[in-house]
């Protein structure tokens, strides 16, 4: 089965989002190894609880957020040990002593690493600074021109979505799902509603664990409300993909 790169993108902003708000702390910079590191020691309980205190429930949504950052956190450190060894070798460091720092068993072999580190670090920077940037911008203006073709429709579907929120109990202690409920309700353009509806998505039926239940007497309204918002969303990510593909097959 093909890897759905949109969906993937979405999944991954989504678990950006998340673990800014919980584990952010107010930084502008998430480090990704420390945000995994701190996922880590709250979900395994290596942070004891102070008298009085219950230790705090890790949902699976955050273990798997953490795991988002998996490679961007390897792509750190492999730049970290590159400019390690660039700082050793400006003072005079030999290839041998490097390699012994690194436990190789020669200086040909820590050469041989450092410009493997040197080619990931072009790679990962290439893609991200020229390729993932080009990408963005193409699937950004593809979203812009499908959410006016369906301005209308992303509307009722939002506004639908706002009118049975109460029937999820659990969105009135998120504090981020109040927020784009707010936004939700005041945005003026598709793309905007689009990425609320896509945020609160995530929270009402998380990818990889159970979703939210509606209950009460609007249950069954909230229940089709969700499912316009997921048809609606999975047509936009078949969208996406379609446009990725369109690009990569003009490059072959």
């Amino acid at each position: 089965m093909a890897i759905d790169h949109a969906k993937q993108r979405r999944m991954q902003d989504a678990a950006e989002e998340l673990l800014r708000e919980r584990y952010g702390k107010d930084r502008n910079y998430l480090d990704p190894l420390k945000l995994m590191q701190e996922v880590r020691a709250q979900a395994l309980g290596y942070y004891g609880a102070g008298d009085g205190e219950e230790t705090p429930e890790v949902p699976a949504e955050d273990v798997l957020a953490a795991l988002t950052q998996m490679a961007e956190a390897r792509a750190s450190l492999d730049a970290l040990e590159r400019d390690l060894i660039r700082a050793a070798r400006s003072r005079s460091a030999s290839w041998q002593k490097i390699a012994d720092s690194l436990g190789m068993v020669n200086r040909q072999a820590a050469e041989a690493r450092a410009t493997r580190l040197d080619r990931a670090a072009e790679s990962h920077r290439g893609d991200r600074d020229v390729r993932a940037q080009r990408r963005d911008r193409a699937r950004r203006r593809t979203v812009e021109v499908w959410c006016r073709e369906h301005e209308a429709r992303i509307k009722t579907v939002g506004g639908r979505l706002v009118d049975v929120a109460g029937a999820w109990p659990e969105l009135a202690e998120d504090s981020a799902a109040a927020v784009y409920l707010d936004q939700l309700s005041k945005a003026t353009g598709g793309v905007q509603r689009v990425e609320c509806l896509e945020m609160l998505h995530w929270r009402i039926a998380p990818s990889g664990r159970q979703g939210l239940e509606p209950s009460g007497p609007r249950a069954d309204e909230a229940a089709l409300a969700r499912d316009a918002v997921r048809d609606l969303l999975d047509e936009l990510s078949a969208v996406r993909l379609a446009a990725d593909d369109a690009r990569l097959s003009t490059k072959r």
